[in-house]
């Protein structure tokens, strides 16, 4: 069954703010290559593809979508597009048409230095058997399309399909910052294999935009969305009629663009609902930063903000966040998917960072194993303790680390 498995344990944990040596905090993690390899992984989703209520691996590789059937792993083609001169970059899963079956949303033509032209979005409608080719219906293009997700933000009941490219239209290089990024709202027609799609732009305001979080259930009742960019991390909340108001979080790394703000960014929990934000800081940076309820004031703009913590900068490129509760304490951790090798401690891979005695302990597993473009985490073995599945860029793998 197993490609490849690890026993890997603990290789070595730290006390980032103190420098000092400390006992292990999770259990083993068991390392598995997947049978597959890649091009680019550039990202990954965790989603019962098959009705048998086991979650399987969506993937979005270079020239392809693709899913990994558990518990075999066995690999499904559903649309691949080989002779592209441009790649897949983004998915998400939906029941588009309303058929039982989960659908897929996708951004390709990736060009991300091409502010001009590109970024084509479009659905891949599932058959009733999904390991056969999914048919591709266009719906928009938007220059550097980068992420997207399904999210409910006029509060009607219905999910409306969030878009978020990298770059504004017509920026150019070193700081792509002459233009904001549009933000876009796309909504299912009546018939979303021939009719247009609706769309309108939530916002215009922010620059290089490399990430976002949906944040459904909020204490306020909106549908906010948590937004990575040259400014830093902001949260924005909508009305029912998508009128919007920034809520600064952080301002991340103000260096000389393109050295500015967040790029990834993920919401995590403290004991008692408490909040706190993990971000890669700057843009494609080289700092693991957490921003919690301790406000201070924003130099520039006087806006009450959270109080910002380097946790680590031993990597050399971060590009992935997740936050969850890997070892059933009170606190959530922070998982860091490091893209990037480089000599040690700098090398990529997997890193995990628990908040102890008012400090985040770092730990690294298997570093130079996968350079992690992309990642996310979830429960595949149903045994009540969340894994980890990793996609890689220079590597061309998949790796899922088991929580044991």
């Amino acid at each position: 069954m197993f490609a490849r498995l690890n026993f890997l344990g603990i290789l070595f944990s730290t006390m980032i703010l103190l420098g000092q040596l400390t006992t292990p905090v999770f259990g083993q993690w068991v390392s598995q290559v997947l049978p597959v390899e890649l091009q680019v992984g550039y990202a990954v989703r965790t989603l019962d593809m098959n009705g048998d209520g086991k979650l399987d691996i969506l993937i979005t590789d270079s020239k392809r979508f693709l899913w990994l059937e558990n518990p075999t792993w066995h690999t499904h083609v559903i649309h691949a597009t080989p002779q592209a001169k441009s790649d897949n970059v983004c998915m998400a899963p939906y029941d588009i048409d309303q058929d039982g079956k989960v659908d897929l949303a996708i951004g390709h033509d990736w060009q991300p230095n091409n502010t001009k032209s590109g970024g084509e979005i479009g659905w891949l409608k599932s058959p009733a058997d999904p390991r056969q080719p999914w048919k591709y219906f266009k719906i928009a293009e938007e220059p550097t399309t980068h992420r997207m997700n399904w999210g409910d933000l006029n509060q009607d009941g219905r999910l409306e399909l969030i878009v978020l490219p990298l770059k504004g239209r017509n920026t150019i290089a070193p700081g792509f910052d002459q233009a904001p990024v549009r933000l876009l709202q796309l909504e299912i027609p009546a018939n979303p294999e021939t009719d247009s799609w609706p769309m309108k732009v939530l916002d215009e305001s922010k620059n290089v935009s490399h990430n976002f979080e949906i944040l459904e259930n909020n204490v306020s009742g909106h549908t906010d969305i948590l937004s990575a960019s040259f400014e830093g991390a902001v949260r924005i909340q909508f009305t029912k009629d998508l009128q919007k108001t920034d809520f600064p979080q952080g301002a991340g790394h103000q260096g000389v663009a393109p050295a500015r703000g967040s790029s990834e960014i993920r919401r995590g929990l403290f004991q008692g609902n408490k909040v706190f934000i993990a971000t890669i800081e700057p843009w494609h940076g080289d700092q693991v930063v957490v921003y919690s309820k301790d406000p201070a004031k924003d130099p520039v703009g006087q806006q009450p903000l959270m109080r910002r913590s380097i946790i680590d900068n031993e990597l050399k490129w971060g590009h992935a966040v997740a936050c969850a509760n890997l070892d059933s304490d009170s606190d959530d951790e922070i998982v860091i998917g490091v893209r990037d090798d480089a000599n040690a401690p700098h090398r990529c891979g997997i890193r995990f960072y628990d908040f102890q005695a008012g400090n985040w302990v770092r730990t690294i597993v298997e570093p130079g194993q996968v350079a992690v473009e992309d990642m996310v985490v979830a429960d595949l073995d149903e045994d009540g303790r969340k894994d980890i599945i990793a996609v890689g860029r220079a590597t061309h793998n998949a790796v899922i680390y088991w929580n044991r």
